[in-house]
């Protein structure tokens, strides 16, 4: 028996078609489940605590990141296993653990039992994350793509998101220390990565190892704004090595200052402020995966 969490809004509302395919295919093969909706944001931490200790197979995310990050609020520390089936717009963890994008491999994944524990990020001691959490040009379009999102969708909005960005975002001033050493920078962006990429399919962090233990940061340093639009492409092909302005570090811990305040993109959502601390928890989740 296996507990669904499915979020309906997840990939533009499209993940209820991720659903149906889901069940049709666990009827035929008469494999038992319950499915449980959400309603609101942060349902799924409720609905998966609820659904912790209940006997389940698994507890499995049929949404996007948005989802799994709710999620995990309830499961890090347990014996429960998580699945993913991917059904948001940009489904980026997936790739740091191997899980197909197509849902009903996704479901044989699941079906096969195979698991491992995988590492968790911790913000401020009290606040888990799977992916990515990065600051900076990558947050300035977020919030400009939220602006637009009431009038236009999809690719378009994002694309207006980065076009405004360019027009307005201003380079940040930081101070990093990692594991006690401490660099200042001018940057573009820092991302703070236990997975490998963001944004849709960014490679932030190609190297990240979910089983490592180790905190990966990246900082893109500051560069004229005409640049944006070159190197960025480079992180979409995994070409990270090819950006001349970019720094990789591994820490266990890492504190982020910044002149001004600043929030962070956290798998799709505005999130914090810093002065921020982050750091990883080591083998805190199990998840199915091949």
């Amino acid at each position: 028996m296996y507990c669904i969490i499915f979020n309906p809004t997840a990939g533009a509302g499209r993940s209820l078609k991720t659903l149906q395919k889901i069940e049709k295919r666990m009827n035929e093969t008469g494999v038992r489940y319950d499915v449980f909706e959400t309603k609101y944001k942060e349902h799924a931490t409720e609905l998966a605590k609820n659904a912790s200790g209940k006997g389940y197979d698994g507890i499995v995310s049929v949404g996007g990141d948005g989802t799994l990050l709710e999620i995990v609020q309830a499961l890090h520390g347990t014996e429960e296993t998580l699945g993913i089936i991917p059904a948001g717009t940009g489904n980026d963890f997936r790739e740091a653990v191997r899980v197909p994008a197509d849902p009903l491999e996704a479901l044989d994944i699941i079906l096969a039992g195979n698991k491992k524990r995988i590492d968790l990020g911790l913000i401020n001691g009290r606040k888990y994350f799977l992916n990515v959490a990065g600051t900076g040009f990558d947050v300035d379009v977020l919030k400009n793509t939220n602006r637009v999102r009431r009038f236009f969708t999809g690719g378009f909005a994002y694309y207006l998101g980065i076009v405004m960005s360019l027009l307005g975002y201003k380079n940040l001033k930081i101070r990093l220390t990692l594991d006690g050493e401490t660099i200042e920078r001018e940057v573009l962006l820092v991302a703070f990565a236990n997975g490998k990429c963001y944004g849709g399919g960014l490679q932030i962090s190609p190297d990240s190892d979910v089983q490592d233990g180790l905190l990966n940061v990246t900082i893109l340093n500051s560069i004229a704004k005409r640049r944006i639009l070159i190197e960025l492409p480079k992180l979409k092909r995994g070409e990270l090595e090819k950006i001349d302005v970019a720094e990789r570090f591994i820490c266990k811990k890492a504190v982020i200052e910044c002149e001004k305040k600043q929030t962070f993109n956290l798998d799709g959502d505005i999130y914090g402020e810093t002065p921020m601390t982050f750091s990883i928890e080591a083998s805190s989740l199990f998840v199915f995966c091949p």
